[in-house]
């Protein structure tokens, strides 16, 4: 994993866990430019939703593998940052949950995204 990929880890853990605790919040999505994914809100949505469901660990495998074809030449950090993008509004928006299970879910979900990266697993 290299010192980028370290660093979105650090901003997610930021946002997520702030100083003050305050309510959940999910990061903000980068908008365009180069060395950006860009994908419709809806197609990120739609893969929000995939990744909330079942087998996650798969599902990671196959949407990083779609996005290195995609997108040849894309970062780890890049991945983890789309990826947590679409995967955090979906945590967000279920009702059920407290605002510290939802951190816990994205939590969660970022250490199993980190530990297949750096494994090279995918």
């Amino acid at each position: 994993m290299n010192s980028r990929c370290s660093i979105a880890i650090f901003a997610v853990l930021l946002v997520l866990t702030g100083p003050a605790m305050a309510a959940f919040e999910c990061p903000r999505p980068e908008i365009g430019g180069p060395g950006v994914i860009s994908q419709t809100p809806q197609e990120q949505q739609a893969l929000g939703k995939v990744l909330a469901g079942s087998d996650v660990e798969n599902h990671i495998g196959v949407v990083v593998a779609d996005l290195q074809k995609r997108y040849p030449g894309v970062s780890d950090s890049e991945i983890v940052n789309y990826l947590l993008g679409a995967y955090c509004p979906v945590v967000a928006a279920m009702p059920e949950l407290s605002d510290t299970q939802r951190t816990g879910k994205v939590e969660q979900f970022a250490a199993t995204l980190f530990r297949l990266l750096s494994a090279q697993k995918l």
